[in-house]
């Protein structure tokens, strides 16, 4: 006896919507391990779950390294690099009110996530005149050698893997 096929729609009940995802995010996991290791590709996976806790996944890289890549992009190759599912004509108008306040949910979690993610690159690039004590000074200083250090370090690394 086979599986039997689900039809693709929002779960009603909180319980199996939950318990679903708990199980399909391991999966969804494994195959984005998968592929990075196949592939050789950096990959990072961010989830919400219903209930609103963050799950998150990276490969070889931290997950930060490779949303400043991604942040890094032009505007046009990031642009193109989004893909969404076609749209589907055949939800009720509740069905598409629920959606909207979901995705407006999404969009505000990804504002918070692009200021944090602001916050973390002006480590790297101070801006002196708000820097009032000595103290900002040497937290900024300890910061950029940190940051250095890491970089010589990969940079070491990255000509003991070429020879």
């Amino acid at each position: 006896m086979g599986r039997v096929k689900l039809e693709i729609k929002r779960i009603e009940n909180t319980t199996n919507r939950q318990v679903t995802f708990s199980k399909r995010r391991n999966g969804l996991i494994k195959k984005a391990y998968e592929l990075s290791i196949l592939c050789d590709i950096d990959i990072a996976l961010i989830m919400f779950s219903p209930s609103g806790r963050l799950n998150h996944f990276s490969g070889r890289r931290r997950i930060e390294d490779v949303f400043t890549r991604f942040i890094n992009l032009p505007d046009q190759e990031r642009d193109n690099a989004v893909n969404f599912p076609e749209p589907h004509y055949d939800r009720s108008p509740g069905d598409i009110n629920c959606e909207i306040e979901e995705l407006q949910q999404e969009v505000n979690r990804l504002h918070q996530q692009l200021q944090m993610t602001e916050a973390q690159i002006r480590i790297y690039e101070p801006d002196p005149s708000k820097m009032t004590s000595m103290e900002d000074l040497e937290s900024t200083e300890k910061n950029l050698v940190d940051t250095l250090t890491r970089v010589m370090q990969r940079k070491v690394d990255n000509n003991h893997d070429t020879s």
